[in-house]
């Protein structure tokens, strides 16, 4: 089976097993470290009992002629020393006669099986267990005589090698017990430091769409979670203030909504009341397909704030001559501007990097508006400023009537209009767009407006490298 479709581990679980995996490292460091140096200091003492033995074996080999007697009384059977019991027996320079050994030397192992002879002994000692199951430590040295001798000395340690064996068996012991131990206190003290979040977790749960507001106090947590109870604090505010745009949006989409399926309703049912001729019938249906493309335009501009929001239309970005842009702009809408004898002027040369189609949307938005709120032989002009970076910034002023400070915030908002009385001349959407395209493009769009005098919209299109990001 795939570790990938392997249920996480639970945060206490991880810290259970680290825990008990960092101990079972520290435990078992420390026990193999204390036997080491038991082991080591036993066999250094060994060592070095031996080599004063051998030291003193050769003090006596150097008497000539070698008093054989008090080499004896040297070797006494089965010496009993704080190290043990040791044996030691002399040979000839060649090693294959014997002069003088411990009695029950013969049990060890034959003079082949000692470690090679040196004047240095002590770098060649061999520790071993002999068939009787003895363990002894082994060494062989040449006396420093004008006739050599080999010396080879045995120390019985099994009395050492039982108690390092018992020793290990106790650390061995302790250590189970330690890990037992580690494990219980582990899954405490996780569980201990975890609380925290367990009781953040049903604070968390008690939080509902209409309880947005029960936010989490950072200062009552621990330090490691007084940032995620802010995070969550500031999620919680941007979430109540998605559902309020999003209850304010359902009940504004309805509101606009409701309007044309009702004209659309009352004039079906004016139409089946009596038998009509062929032009009322006409009329009637030419009535509702202005409805209808009312609504096709609303749920058209709506689709595209939705991908928009999603960031799911894609610039095709490209160098524009600002100016060609804004006449072409004021050659579209100049019809309209005649009507109300309003004048068009553009003013500013330069290039910018913008979606050709996107700009034209935006700009007929904002001129279309700027000519609606223009009284007749009023102007509306368009100036373009561009700078060295490649950036570039786009004014629509006119000199309307202008909009109260109070209105400004929600200019963007949609659905908004100034005057809800004059909801026949549009959606409410057209800046809530122009909004959403300079977003696409990461510029800015600022709105300034004194009543009585006139609006000035101000686009800022970033360089290339800006809007290509």
């Amino acid at each position: 089976m795939s570790l990938k479709n392997d249920k996480p581990w639970s945060i206490t679980a991880r810290l259970t097993f680290l825990s008990i995996l960092s101990t079972s490292v520290i435990l078992c460091s420390i026990g193999w470290y204390l036997h080491q140096t038991l082991t080591d200091t036993l066999e250094q003492d060994n060592r070095h009992f031996l080599l004063q033995e051998i030291q003193l074996l050769r003090s006596v080999l150097q008497e000539q002629p070698p008093n054989l007697e008090r080499l004896a009384d040297e070797q006494r059977e089965g010496i009993v020393v704080p190290a043990g019991r040791y044996y030691s027996r002399i040979l000839n320079e060649a090693g294959d006669s014997l002069i003088i050994e411990t009695p029950g030397m013969e049990s060890f192992p034959t003079a082949m099986q000692f470690p090679i002879p040196s004047e240095l002994p002590g770098t060649n000692s061999v520790v071993q267990t002999i068939p009787d199951g003895r363990t002894v430590m082994l060494m062989a040295a040449i006396s420093q005589t004008t006739s050599q001798h080999i010396i080879q000395i045995a120390l019985d340690m099994t009395h050492e090698a039982t108690l390092l064996a018992q020793h290990q068996h106790n650390l061995i012991g302790a250590l189970v017990l330690g890990l037992l131990f580690s494990a219980v206190a582990a899954v405490f003290v996780a569980r201990r430091g975890l609380s925290p979040v367990a009781e953040m977790m049903r604070h968390i749960e008690g939080i509902t769409a209409t309880h947005l507001h029960a936010q989490l106090d950072p200062a009552s947590w621990p330090k490691e979670l007084s940032a995620l109870a802010s995070s969550f604090n500031a999620m919680l505010l941007r979430l109540a203030k998605s559902f309020a745009q999003l209850t304010q949006f359902s009940a504004d989409l309805a509101h606009e909504l409701r309007n044309p399926i009702n004209n659309l309703m009352g004039a079906t049912e004016v139409g089946l009341a009596k038998s009509r001729n062929t032009d009322e019938y006409r009329e009637i249906l030419e009535s509702n397909l202005e409805e209808f493309g009312r609504l096709s335009r609303t749920v058209e501009t709506l689709l595209f704030l939705a991908r928009a929001e999603n960031i799911e239309i894609s610039l095709r970005t490209a160098r524009l001559n600002g100016r060609a842009e804004l006449e072409a702009i004021c050659s579209y809408h100049e019809a309209l501007a005649e009507g109300k004898d309003i004048r068009l002027v553009c003013q500013g040369e330069g290039f910018l990097y913008a979606d050709a189609q996107l700009l034209k949307r935006v700009l007929s938005n904002l001129v279309h508006n700027a000519i609606q709120q223009t009284a007749n032989g009023g102007e509306v002009c368009l100036s373009l400023r561009s700078a060295h970076d490649g950036s570039a910034e786009i004014r629509v002023e006119d000199t309307g009537c202008g909009i109260a400070a109070e209105h400004l915030p929600k200019l963007f908002d949609r659905f908004f209009r100034v005057d809800p009385a004059r909801s026949e001349e549009g959606t409410g959407l057209g800046l809530a767009i122009v909004k959403s395209i300079m977003d696409l493009h990461h510029g800015s769009v600022v709105i300034d407006s004194t009543p009585g005098k006139g609006t000035v919209v101000t686009l800022h299109v970033p360089s290339k490298a800006n809007v290509s990001e």
